[in-house]
């Protein structure tokens, strides 16, 4: 080949070669004019502390690795999930910009991955546009802030987990019937066959009828419709066992004396005689239609024997507490001496200053508005002249006393004396001379 022609080949292949490294190395110089780009450590988390049902709050940090203001948008994703919405972000050139989305995770592994838009791609580096975290979330089912395996009550229902048969729902924590349904959500929570709704007693299989209401089925109730009178008593008198007023007369069995006569529901003096039928309902005495208070029998007046008299000047002590009222009770006691003194209550005392009789009343009343009336005299006497003239009179009878015994004692005295001279001069005496006869 000629040095020409050589020439000339080596200038076509020096050619070749720059065009070809233009062709490939132009592009690598200008595609990525217009990055946009994310790294690991420009993910953030508002809390290091994961927990079910918590705000999290992601933060990314987008970097503008060129001289242009670019625009884009960011995404946020949970296990492949997108968080909230897009978010716009507009850098200057060689600047930085920061977005973020609010989380409320669940429970268990999470993987977070944050991905950048930009809007001019064409010119921007696709490998640094992604980036990924993963992140382990605490189980807290009742979101109170205490993980599940610290917590004694999960679901926070009130129930502890020991004894909750549905440790993770708050809306259970039976199964009665075992049926793998909470009793909440079961239709016939205790499987006897009769819908809950019907159910007097939902969670008791042995029972579905609770006529009274008070929570014992009438299979173990002893008084089905709760009118204080047992099953067995209803059975023998003829009265209905699950209808509180057989008669209805409007009077419950239990408080009716006539359970099957509805035209008699009261007595009120106990004779049995209903009071529609009776003349004196409260058998006080006095008929109906003459008694104020027919339905009331009023109050006894009782009061303390010795009332009757009294000491002039000393106190006297008026009791009426043992009267009574058989159908009440004593409200009011009121006692009026001599028409001037007015004293009140179960017991007074009182002091007389004159001697004679004085008049004293007393007036008591019940609570149904009944009262009687008691009026008696008062003998006022001297009790202390009286016990004079006694002390004195009881002195000269035992000074008489004594003066009669002592007289007495005194001629006892003498006579012995007198006798005791006597025998003191016989036998001083000489005996007298015997004569001989011869």
């Amino acid at each position: 080949m000629k040095k020409g022609t050589r020439s000339l080949v080596s200038m076509i292949s020096l050619a070749f070669f720059v065009g070809s490294l233009l062709t490939f190395s132009l592009p690598s110089a200008f595609a990525y004019s217009k990055d946009l780009s994310i790294t690991t450590q420009n993910i953030q988390f508002s809390s290091s502390n994961f927990m079910e049902g918590r705000k999290i709050r992601i933060y990314a940090t987008i970097t503008n690795n060129s001289t242009s203001d670019l625009l884009g948008t960011v995404r946020f994703y949970d296990n492949g999930s997108q968080i909230n919405g897009d978010q716009a972000i507009s850098l200057f050139g060689s600047r930085t910009d920061d977005v973020f989305v609010d989380w409320y995770p669940g429970w268990g592994s999470h993987n977070i991955k944050v991905q950048l838009f930009p809007w001019e791609a064409e010119e921007d580096n696709p490998s640094n546009n992604v980036i990924t975290k993963e992140t382990y979330v605490l189980q807290d089912t009742d979101y109170d802030g205490i993980p599940n395996d610290e917590d004694e009550d999960d679901d926070n229902d009130g129930v502890p987990d020991e004894e909750d048969k549905y440790p993770l729902d708050r809306d259970e924590s039976a199964d009665t019937d075992g049926d793998g349904v909470g009793d909440n959500a079961d239709e016939d929570a205790d499987n006897d066959g009769v819908p809950d709704e019907e159910d007097d007693l939902p969670l008791d299989p042995t029972e579905t009828t609770d006529t009274d209401g008070d929570g014992i089925g009438d299979i173990a109730d002893e008084d089905d419709d709760g009118d204080g009178v047992s099953d067995v008593t209803e059975m023998n008198q003829g009265t209905s066992g699950v209808n509180p007023d057989s008669d209805g007369d409007g009077t419950n069995d239990g408080d009716d004396p006539f359970p099957t006569d509805d035209t008699e529901w009261s007595d009120n003096d106990t004779d049995g005689i209903g009071n529609n039928a009776d003349i004196d309902d409260d058998n006080d005495g006095i008929l109906d239609d003459s008694d104020e208070f027919p339905l009331n029998k009023g109050p006894v007046i009782e009061i303390n024997e010795d009332a009757y008299t009294a000491g002039l000047g000393q106190e006297t002590i008026f009791d009426s507490s043992e009267s009574y009222d058989d159908d009440g009770n004593i409200i009011n006691y009121t006692w009026t001496i001599d028409d001037k003194y007015l004293k009140e209550g179960p017991v007074i005392s009182h002091e007389f200053d004159e001697l004679g009789d004085h008049k004293v009343t007393l007036t008591i009343k019940d609570d149904g508005g009944e009262s009687r009336m008691a009026e008696f005299t008062v003998s006022v006497l001297n009790v202390r002249l009286y016990s004079q003239i006694f002390t004195i009179i009881v002195t000269l009878i035992l000074a008489g006393i004594l003066i009669h015994k002592y007289i007495a004692e005194g001629s006892l005295m003498t006579l012995k004396n007198v006798a005791a001279i006597k025998r003191s001069s016989k036998k001083s005496s000489p005996k007298p001379t015997k004569k001989n006869k011869s």
